[in-house]
């Protein structure tokens, strides 16, 4: 993580999101990868005590617009989620790799996803910085066959119309930046909303424990508003999400 942090450190300083922060994808014929890498303004214990807990990380997930239920599975550990609007019963595996003082990489993966995809994984690795602050890496990715990407592009050329990702890939005729489109972007789009979902809970930490729930929510919120071609949501996302949120928390 050292070298990493070390690789990155001038993408993360200056870069177009305000924040240290830097997003890469990649596709092959029958994947899609997105990797993210930030500063955290959090101490790593913090981080590592909050990530390293599987029971977290269903109030981490439900905050992404397409898990609709989270289900913490306690003997497994795993999480039972619902995705998409059809609410596609999958279960999301949890393995804490390594947990030490200064290295932290949890992993969770699933071998179905919505519109036929295969093969989800979630990796964060984090490890402390200088200032009291947590490098973190986020790898975010799923396979897909002719079927799916079918699936996927038939949703961008409808629903999806007109989305874009991070990348920028040219400039257009006035010199403004055309972004990457399609099944890239919309693996930037997942990326970019698992990560506010990390960052928003170990924010609403800092909050009363009876206030957190809606503290992350507003967090959450007001992180994909500042990136409205990318992700904004629509109306009445929050309020939804503030009841599913709420029957994941009642589940326990």
């Amino acid at each position: 993580m050292r070298a990493a942090y070390t690789a990155q450190r001038t993408a993360l300083e200056s870069n177009r999101f305000g924040k240290p922060l830097a997003i890469r994808s990649q596709q092959t014929d029958d994947a899609l990868k997105g990797d993210i890498h930030a500063v955290l303004d959090q101490p790593f214990d913090k981080v590592r005590t909050a990530l390293a807990e599987p029971r977290n990380w269903c109030e981490i997930l439900i905050l992404h617009p397409n898990v609709k239920d989270c289900r913490f599975q306690s003997g497994e550990p795993a999480m039972a989620v619902k995705l998409g609007r059809s609410e596609l019963d999958v279960r999301f595996g949890y393995r804490a790799v390594a947990s030490t003082s200064d290295y932290l990489d949890v992993r969770l993966d699933t071998p179905t996803g919505p519109f036929g995809t295969t093969d989800y994984r979630i990796r964060l690795e984090a490890a402390p910085i200088e200032g009291n602050r947590t490098f973190v890496h986020l790898a975010y990715s799923h396979g897909y066959g002719a079927r799916a990407k079918f699936a996927m592009q038939a949703y961008f050329n409808t629903l999806g119309r007109g989305k874009v990702g991070f990348t920028v890939v040219e400039k257009d005729a006035q010199g403004k930046p055309v972004y990457v489109s399609d099944l890239r972007g919309g693996l930037e789009r997942n990326a970019m909303r698992y990560y506010a979902s990390i960052e928003s809970y170990l924010d609403s930490l800092a909050a009363p424990a009876g206030q957190r729930l809606d503290a992350r929510l507003k967090h959450w919120y007001a992180y994909t508003e500042k990136y409205p071609l990318q992700l904004q949501e629509e109306p009445g996302y929050l309020e939804a999400k503030r009841k599913e949120a709420a029957r994941v928390q009642s589940a326990g």
